[in-house]
């Protein structure tokens, strides 16, 4: 969420005098997503041994690491048809990630070894549609729940060095991923509600290293009510 559009978000919200939020209609909301995990490291170097042939090819991982973007965004718009149903269609920006690798790949004919450098960016967005659940606890506060598919595009760019041969490039991947929250909502005034969501995105395709990553991450955000 940019900051702007948190100001203008906000101000609404102020304008507006407290009173319950309606049962039902549009809404438009932003977010900022906190990602518990994405890409785990450890996943990421044996993905990396399994592209050389795997380790009888002779490939010996040595430290690795990486650099995660933790907050990313999103933006979504609704529509409640009932007081506990609705659906919504949402854009989501799941930052980025650097991985950088060493290994030592050793030849099997003549025993000789090579420095192997690994350096991959990946960064996955897209939209995703997803069918909400409302449970009023209050007329101030409900428990929710979202479940859909997002459309992922996930690019990797890549830089690999083995011994004094250096290659670069990139790959694109489309893939539709199971998404899946669960969370709260708290109504400060008619038109603008507070969220807090735990979520779920199952099985996100990358082609860089023919690999798959699910997303855990917290989302917490305003939605304007019209």
């Amino acid at each position: 969420m940019t900051k702007t559009a948190a100001i203008a978000m906000v101000s609404l919200c102020i304008v507006a005098g407290p009173a319950m939020a309606d049962e039902t209609g549009f809404y438009v909301g932003a977010n900022a997503v906190g990602l518990l995990s994405t890409y785990r490291r450890p996943n990421l170097d044996t993905a990396t041994t399994a592209s050389f042939g795997g380790a009888n090819a002779g490939l010996a991982m040595g430290p690795s690491s990486v650099d995660r973007t933790h907050v990313s965004w999103a933006f979504d718009f609704g529509y409640m048809v009932t007081r506990n149903l609705g659906v919504e269609v949402s854009y989501l920006d799941l930052g980025s990630l650097r991985y950088s690798g060493f290994g030592t790949l050793t030849s099997a004919t003549d025993g000789s070894a090579k420095e192997v450098h690994l350096n991959l960016d990946f960064r996955s967005h897209g939209p995703a549609l997803a069918m909400v659940g409302a449970l009023p606890m209050t007329n101030f506060w409900e428990l929710d729940a979202r479940v859909g598919a997002m459309q992922a595009k996930t690019k990797t760019n890549y830089r690999t060095t083995v011994g004094t041969d250096e290659q670069s490039g990139n790959f694109s991947q489309t893939s539709t991923s199971l998404l899946a929250s669960v969370g709260t909502a708290f109504t400060v005034t008619t038109h603008c509600v507070l969220r807090l969501d735990y979520l779920r995105i199952q099985n996100i395709k990358e082609k860089g290293l023919e690999h798959s990553f699910n997303v855990d991450g917290v989302t917490a955000g305003l939605a304007i009510v019209f």
